[in-house]
């Protein structure tokens, strides 16, 4: 007869988290979030308090999909973080610019509102992008207190984040739009993303982009910001996170970042050795 080993229980549930989809954290919008949370919430005895990773897919700026990056997700989350995968609303149903930073900017307040219910600690917040997601998560780390990027959802709760984590995203939306006006892929998503007329774009774009608010006025409520991007990125080029990194730099902001050689946009980009230096930086920032 095999005899079989015997192993404890695991009765505080520790490491073992849950996937909840389609939880709308705007009534407004009816835009949604998938939240991984840990199984321990619910259990009274057993309450976590974790930090919390926003992350927002790159979609162009039309509708993300949530669960494009679960796998990696998963393994972050497994670390020791809450991690929210956020949607928002797409340009291509008449919502341009601000409308997706406005979204994000809901979606945190909106977790912070329920940190009980999904163990999350509300003083250590990150936001996580990549792409067009990565443009927005810039530019949260530096809007704060911005009237036009509120609602009055949540209006209680703050869209403050410990720090920043940026993918192949651009920080300076006007020369990102000249950079890519000869790409026939980019030419619907550049005339939906800011309408209007030369000015109405240019006010519009300025006030959108972190580099923006990158002042020597604004550096104590600057976070740590991580940028990245690949050197054959043929979107993103290059100079959108050297400026960015310049800019931070000169104000004495804390920023940190690679640059992948030979990397293309998302793609080839992702590596183990990129993921750990994400986890690293968030570690450092969140973890206690």
């Amino acid at each position: 007869m095999i005899e079989l080993q015997h192993l404890t229980s695991n009765d505080s549930l520790h490491g073992m988290f849950q996937v909840k989809e389609g939880v709308v954290y705007s009534e407004e919008t009816g835009q949604t979030l998938t939240v991984i949370y840990p199984w321990a919430t619910d259990y009274a005895q057993n309450k976590p308090c974790l930090p919390l990773v926003v992350f927002v897919q790159g979609s162009g700026w039309t509708t993300p999909k949530p669960l494009f990056q679960l796998p990696q997700l998963c393994e972050l989350a497994r670390r020791g973080y809450v991690v929210a995968s956020v949607s928002h609303r797409s340009i291509f149903d008449g919502q341009p610019c601000p409308a997706q930073l406005v979204d994000v900017k809901c979606a945190i307040r909106y977790l912070r509102a329920h940190a009980e219910e999904y163990g999350i600690d509300p003083t250590r917040v990150a936001v996580w992008g990549s792409s067009s997601g990565a443009q927005i998560a810039q530019a949260v780390g530096v809007t704060e207190g911005i009237e036009r990027f509120e609602t009055d959802e949540w209006a209680d709760q703050s869209d403050v984040v410990s720090c920043v984590v940026s993918c192949f995203g651009p920080c300076d939306l006007a020369t990102w739009i000249e950079f890519n006006r000869p790409n026939p892929d980019c030419e619907a998503n550049i005339a939906a993303l800011l309408p209007g007329d030369d000015e109405e774009r240019d006010e519009v774009a300025r006030a959108v982009s972190a580099l923006t608010y990158v002042t020597p006025e604004r550096t104590d409520s600057i976070p740590p910001y991580f940028l990245s991007v690949g050197t054959n990125d043929p979107l993103v080029e290059l100079a959108q996170v050297t400026r960015m990194a310049d800019a931070l730099s000169a104000v004495g902001a804390e920023v940190d970042g690679v640059i992948v050689d030979g990397a293309l946009h998302e793609s080839t980009f992702w590596s183990q050795d990129v993921l750990d230096r994400i986890w690293a930086f968030i570690d450092k920032h969140l973890a206690q």
